[in-house]
């Protein structure tokens, strides 16, 4: 994605020299944090980039957000969570390595995110940083952060309503805790409210559009399963409202993403194009 590329060589670079210290786990971390769109890393730097922010600096923050997002892809994909054997186009971790060692990777990454939101930043005030901190646990925790979003989500949504819950807590509060740590590393806590939003309606956005690539797109693309949730009677925004109306609901939420920068004064070129890219995208 062009909005954050310019982000990645700093996300990669960071992730590569991560370590839990641990001869068993190490092996299993890294590969559960190979691949992906670095998307929520991308985000947290993009939006302070835009705030005007040192992002260069916030190299092990962002790669917090990505171990966050490494460990629920893990735990999604256990047994008895969604039970899949295939993410990033490779055998889920636990595939590879067994469902023990599959918990206790997803855990220690977990744990190290926070490790890595507390190291001081240079010049920052404590405060900002601590704020920070507790966007990204609110956005990954109990309800309606991402844990809470993935119980509703073993219950399944019948209707429109809920399954906008689930999306919400799922995907947007994560996108949007990262925008918002971002604002917060960057010290413009005028923006924080705003970019928080704009967080939150890009990821239901972003999983309209995954929805949607369930039905529309291609395995060999997307790098997973797809149809899973018609196969478990679970059924995602195209199938209890239809692909018109899940289009429309795209659209939707996309608009207000891009409502939300309108209220701040911050560079929002980038910022627009991530929502034209998550919208229009083919995996």
């Amino acid at each position: 994605m062009k909005a954050i590329e310019r982000y990645l060589p700093l996300v990669e670079a960071t992730i590569r020299g991560l370590s839990l210290g641990d001869e068993i786990l190490d092996a299993p971390a890294a590969y559960a944090l190979d691949g992906g769109k670095r998307l929520r890393p991308g985000l947290l730097l993009l939006a302070a980039d835009a705030c005007g922010g040192d992002w260069s600096r916030l190299g092990r923050a962002a790669a917090a957000v990505e171990c966050i997002h490494a460990y629920s892809l893990i735990h999604d994909d256990l047994p008895a969570m969604d039970n899949d054997d295939l993410r990033h186009g490779k055998p889920t971790v636990h595939r590879a390595f067994g469902e023990a060692t599959a918990i206790l990777a997803g855990d220690g990454l977990l744990t190290l995110a926070f490790e890595l939101l507390a190291e001081p930043v240079a010049g920052l005030r404590p405060a900002w940083q601590l704020a920070a901190v507790s966007e990204v646990a609110r956005g990954a925790g109990f309800g309606p952060g991402m844990v809470g979003g993935q119980a509703l989500d073993l219950e399944g949504a019948r209707d429109v309503e809920r399954w906008l819950t689930v999306a919400a807590a799922k995907t947007g509060h994560p996108l949007g805790a990262a925008a918002a740590a971002g604002a917060w590393l960057a010290g413009r806590e005028a923006a924080v409210g705003a970019l928080r939003r704009y967080g939150q309606e890009l990821g239901i956005a972003f999983q309209i559009k995954d929805d949607l690539l369930d039905v529309q797109g291609s395995e060999a693309a997307m790098g997973k399963r797809l149809h899973k949730d018609i196969a478990k009677d679970r059924p995602n925004v195209v199938g209890i409202a239809g692909e018109a109306a899940a289009q429309a609901a795209l659209h939707e939420h996309s608009a207000n993403a891009l409502a939300a920068l309108q209220e701040i004064d911050v560079d929002r070129e980038r910022l627009t194009l991530l929502v034209e890219e998550l919208a229009f995208r083919t995996h």
